[in-house]
């Protein structure tokens, strides 16, 4: 069952009358819901926000440099990133090529200094065996899309073999899926959140049919979600999940709505025809390089300016990240291989001005972009709604029901 999709507000009208003369103007629709079935609602942690710079890079660079006189290394990345634009679905792999022990001495240094949270080894471990790969899709050519255009999303983790975890937006529909028992044991068994649903796992085939939908998502299979509603569940019981609940219920809002992706396309494109400075790295087994060079602060300032909107409409996102940018010009490298846009990497070191005792500490970040689809991005087939009344249920019935020593 589907609830009514929503309607523009009139405070968006007037926002977007305001920023008519702007590169980007588009905001999420808003709008009140029934309490039945809504066949989703909308859906970055990092993950959306990433999601959402990558579908950014994707088509704002395709018109980022299409001012005349340009220098040619621009036009032949606005030309790559057009090729890979005709096609209706394009993916994105993206992981961290360092080792665990580098990886883990940089994230703690920084902590040291002040920068970022403190991160364990096994942390370490996860994130230099990780590869998160999204998709990107619509019913056209993405090059075509207008403003009104939205994309379908799809994205999913894994840790050397099979996926772990995943999500799906398609039109209004927002579908996830968990390994529970691997990411358990990828994350040796250090997060309770995650041991707690691999150990509901094992007795879920015990839970009565009313909790079907639970039964399914403890298991591992295609689930529906609105994750508004886990919000408001969990803004009503309180606790520490509120925050979380409430980022990813904004961050999906971002993810499926058309106007907001268009507004973070503007807001990279505007950062890009500012301050972006584009020069050829050399050629080598057939790939072309091409160096992107910009003032991070002054960079990371405008996309602020520009983003504010999306922050005072969707309290918890915060773009307050963007603050921290160094006052310094950073890198990264395109790869061109046969006139198309196939990875960009950057190394995260420079945002830190971090260095080892010697050599430079170098922490590379690899975008690779393809064709086609890593994730198929349709409405996964059986997969039932599970409103957060059942997770709940579901822990209290095997706490209950389980004998205890």
């Amino acid at each position: 069952m589907s609830r009514m999709p929503r309607t523009p507000t009139e405070h968006i009208e007037h926002v977007e009358h305001v920023e008519h003369v702007e590169h980007s103007r588009h905001f999420p629709d808003t709008g009140s819901a029934s309490r039945t079935r809504r066949t989703g609602r909308t859906g970055r942690t990092g993950r959306a926000g990433l999601a959402a710079a990558c579908c950014a890079l994707l088509i704002a660079a395709s018109t980022a440099c299409e001012a005349p006189g340009r220098a040619d290394a621009e036009t032949r990345v606005r030309q790559s990133v057009e090729r890979l634009g005709e096609w209706d679905t394009v993916s994105v792999t993206v992981r961290v090529e360092a080792p665990a022990d580098e990886i883990h001495a940089f994230l703690r240094r920084n902590h040291e200094r002040g920068i970022g949270p403190a991160v364990s080894r096994t942390d370490a471990l996860l994130l230099s065996r990780m590869e998160t790969a999204l998709v990107f899709g619509a019913d056209r050519p993405l090059k075509d899309l207008g403003g009104k255009d939205r994309l379908d999303t799809a994205a999913a983790v894994n840790f050397g073999n099979r996926d772990v975890a995943a999500y799906k937006s398609v039109g209004a529909d927002f579908y996830v899926r968990a390994d529970w028992t691997r990411l358990a044991h990828e994350t040796n068994r250090s997060r309770g959140t995650v041991v707690q649903a691999a150990e509901l796992a094992r007795s879920a085939d015990g839970l009565p049919p009313s909790l079907a939908a639970a039964r399914d998502m403890f298991e591992g299979r295609w689930v529906q979600i609105d994750p508004e509603e886990f919000d408001h569940f969990a803004r009503a019981v309180g606790g520490k999940y509120g925050e979380r609940a409430q980022r990813l219920a904004n961050s999906v809002d971002i993810l499926q709505s058309a106007r907001a992706q268009h507004h973070v396309i503007g807001a990279v494109r505007r950062a890009l025809d500012d301050h972006a400075v584009l020069r050829d790295a050399g050629r080598a087994d057939g790939t072309e390089r091409v160096r992107v060079t910009l003032p991070a602060r002054e960079a990371a300032d405008g996309l602020a300016r520009t983003l504010a909107p999306l922050e005072d409409r969707f309290d918890g996102i915060g773009f307050s990240w963007l603050e921290r940018a160094p006052d310094r010009r950073v890198t990264a490298e395109l790869a061109l291989r046969d006139g198309v846009l196939s990875g960009m990497t950057v190394d995260l070191a420079q945002f830190t001005g971090e260095t080892g005792a010697g050599e430079p500490v170098e922490i590379p970040l690899a975008m690779s972009f393809a064709p086609g689809s890593a994730v198929p991005v349709k409405a996964p087939e059986g997969a039932r709604w599970l409103d957060p009344q059942d997770v709940m249920a579901a822990v209290l019935y095997e706490e209950l029901g389980s004998p205890r020593p």
